[in-house]
């Protein structure tokens, strides 16, 4: 379309006006616009700054583990009281988690135990009756989660219960097995 339309030179009083506007604007100067404290450029730079700086520590705080508590291991040997007869051998390992939330259980060797018997593990306090945990696998591991199990104990003891557990609360059969706490 362009190239169809011949240039024309436009008259020199348009090119005198043209110049007078730009002469007068650029001869008067400009009033200085009033800005806030809220418009200013270094005020945005800074915060964008600060912004990054708290991202970039955030960052590197999220991405370096914490300090990991080891295991408590606890070795739960014979105490010489008979189940059925025989002292027993065997030997169980509890590794509570570092939080104290968590137990596992395992024995050494496989304990034999009559059908109408389970074991109990028992949280013995420094003072004071011991707390059930639970009943546990006589020849497998076993998961426990009772809250706080490191929570006032001194030591842990497996005793040999009715099955189904203790009935009373406390150890009712002969205990078999104990470990004291060390931490």
């Amino acid at each position: 379309m362009t190239v169809s339309v011949v240039p024309e030179k436009p008259p020199a009083q348009v090119w005198q006006r043209i110049e007078a506007r730009i002469g007068a604007a650029a001869a008067k100067p400009a009033a200085p616009i009033r800005t806030g404290w809220w418009s200013q450029i270094a005020l945005w730079r800074g915060l964008a700054g600060l912004a990054s700086a708290a991202a970039l520590c955030l960052a590197v705080l999220v991405t370096i583990p914490g300090s990991v508590q080891p295991p408590v291991v606890v070795v739960l040997s014979a105490t010489g009281a008979s189940a059925g007869g025989s002292i027993a051998p065997a030997a169980f390992v509890a590794s509570i988690s570092a939080d104290g939330r968590a137990m596992v259980t395992k024995p050494l060797t496989n304990v034999s135990v009559q059908a109408d018997r389970a074991l109990e593990l028992w949280a013995v306090p420094g003072k004071g009756t011991p707390r059930s945990l639970g009943l546990i696998s006589a020849s497998g591991t076993t998961i426990v989660k009772k809250g706080k199990v490191l929570e006032d104990t001194a030591a842990l003891a497996v005793s040999l219960e009715p099955a189904g557990g203790s009935p009373t609360g406390t150890p009712t059969g002969p205990v078999l097995w104990a470990g004291k706490l060390q931490i």
